[in-house]
């Protein structure tokens, strides 16, 4: 076969590869990425095509390809989305530098909720490495139920809890400031002595 026949094949293979990704989606394709939430909050989006098909993106840095008729899902990670998509990533404004975390009545246990959302939290102090550890301040809270002795040494013990998760996750927790507040700064007003497990907190805030 002669080099001329075989740069016509070629052509050939690629139009045709081409009009069958064409009709296969039918159309131009976007892509949709779900981003985790700056604190750490669980989050999906429902993603759908024209013709009606539908998929929700409920995994961090999951993708869906939506083309007119169809939806595809790639597997990726946090790491090849950050190296794809530098350039917007590097311009997305500050995040914010609040979070919160609760915990089941009477201890330092976290609520499953909290749990899960933990690692998320951690990746996100982990990205702000402009920050000194001395701006990190950690709030312990408890809720009503109890004596004010009780709950003061009960809301620092939470917030020394979370102190130690964060230094095993390798962020730098030297100059950390853990504060216990008791009951007495409430997320949410409740009858005087009621339990609330909003109010079993402990907030991690950067100056």
């Amino acid at each position: 076969m002669t080099t001329k026949r075989l740069a016509i094949l070629f052509a050939l293979s690629g139009a045709v590869l081409a009009a069958f990704y064409y009709f296969y989606w039918a159309g131009p394709v976007d892509r949709i990425i779900l981003l985790p939430q700056a604190d750490g909050t669980p989050s999906a989006v429902v993603v759908q095509s024209k013709s009606g098909v539908a998929f929700v993106l409920e995994r961090p840095y999951s993708v869906a390809t939506v083309g007119t008729q169809r939806i595809g899902v790639e597997k990726t990670d946090e790491a090849a989305v950050k190296t794809r998509y530098k350039e917007l990533f590097d311009a997305f404004p500050q995040r914010p530098r609040s979070f919160r975390l609760f915990f089941e009545s009477g201890g330092i246990r976290l609520m499953p909720e909290s749990e899960e959302r933990l690692p998320l939290i951690v990746d996100a102090l982990k990205d702000l490495t402009d920050l000194p550890a001395s701006e990190l301040i950690l709030i312990g809270h408890a809720d009503d139920v109890g004596s004010d002795t009780l709950n003061d040494a009960l809301s620092r013990r939470r917030a020394e809890s979370i102190a130690s998760t964060l230094k095993a996750k390798h962020i730098d927790t030297a100059h950390v400031a853990i504060v216990g507040r008791g009951s007495r700064d409430p997320l949410v007003s409740v009858k005087e002595g009621s339990p609330e497990a909003r109010n079993r907190r402990v907030e991690i805030r950067l100056k």
